[in-house]
């Protein structure tokens, strides 16, 4: 009995903020963006919610799919549209999924890898036949626009993943996830909420900060650990992987990772370029492109390995159907 992916699919906003217009913002240039991260251009909500792009993915995922087949709905993010209901219960109402048990989970840009983790073991101990993973961000409402350090980086978008219980498919061969403390909070947002009579909370900004040398260094034994491990569990090679699902965080790390397994950057899923860093939005929709290219084939393994805030990282091998 295994847990498959038998659908996916991705949702950008319509505007695309590329690195010029950026340089009239901030003291920046286009060349020197590309440098540094390999962004070229970035997708900027300014009508659409965070719900509206992740049911566009959803609903590309699902396909002609039985919504009552939905058991169940995950949705990972950072940034959602209200705090109660959480996007996965709005998600539910507004794709009338009404068999399904929904909620969220915060683990930044491991979001999407800490969904299909949590969606296999519920599948599997509870028999739930199929299961909506969905990563969405609108990072765009949480970033400093006068801060070049991170301006440059984010974007907004969703993807999804509908997962199947299978009989008589392999599915996920293998998953691994990790916590590590981020002691010298490398990689932080706070909260802003309103003001009581009872308490003198000092006024915080809701924005993202980060040191990124520090980020960088952890991004890149994270990612090596998740890979090693992931493979050493499911006793396979990095030569076996198909291909490679990064989080797009940075062009940089992706290279670090493709050279530390040494395997061809052909092999690695890249949209960076033209979608920033998206969060747990990024891994899903870097899959939603690879699984629509036409590269995949039944029987394929693919890795999908990914490290965010908090530090989080993890990595899942799965066998594409």
């Amino acid at each position: 009995m295994g847990v498959v992916i038998i659908g996916t699919g991705k949702s950008l906003p319509e505007l695309k903020v590329d690195n010029t217009h950026l340089s009239k913002m901030v003291e920046t240039d286009n060349q020197w963006i590309i440098d540094r991260t390999g962004i070229e251009s970035r997708h900027i909500a300014t009508k659409e919610t965070g719900l509206d792009l992740a049911v566009n993915s959803a609903k590309e995922a699902m396909g002609d799919l039985d919504r009552n087949s939905i058991g169940l709905v995950i949705v990972a993010t950072v940034s959602p549209d209200m705090l109660v209901p959480s996007m996965g219960a709005l998600v539910k109402r507004a794709m009338n999924l009404e068999n399904a048990i929904a909620y969220d989970l915060n683990a930044a840009c491991s979001g999407f890898i800490y969904g299909i983790w949590n969606a296999e073991a519920l599948m599997k101990t509870h028999g739930i036949k199929r299961a909506l993973v969905i990563g969405v961000e609108r990072l765009s409402r949480i970033t400093n626009w006068e801060d070049r350090g991170t301006c440059i980086i984010f974007g907004d978008g969703a993807g999804s993943a509908v997962l199947e219980l299978k009989d008589d498919k392999t599915g996920i061969i293998s998953s691994f996830i990790k916590n590590y403390d981020d002691i010298s909070n490398s990689l932080t947002a706070d909260m802003q909420y309103l003001k009581t009579p009872f308490a003198d909370d000092e006024p915080k900004e809701q924005f993202l900060h980060m040191n990124g040398p520090q980020v960088f260094r952890f991004a890149v034994g994270a990612i090596g650990e998740a890979m090693d491990i992931v493979l050493q569990k499911a006793g396979i090679t990095a030569n076996d992987v198909k291909y490679y699902v990064p989080h797009q965080a940075n062009m940089r790390i992706i290279q670090s990772a493709a050279q530390r397994m040494k395997q061809p950057i052909e092999k690695f899923q890249v949209n960076i370029q033209t979608t920033g860093n998206v969060s747990a939005a990024s891994i899903p929709m870097a899959l939603a492109d690879l699984m629509k290219s036409g590269k995949v084939n039944s029987g394929d393994i693919i890795m999908m390995v990914g490290f965010g805030g908090g530090l989080s990282a993890g990595a899942i091998l799965f066998e594409a159907v």
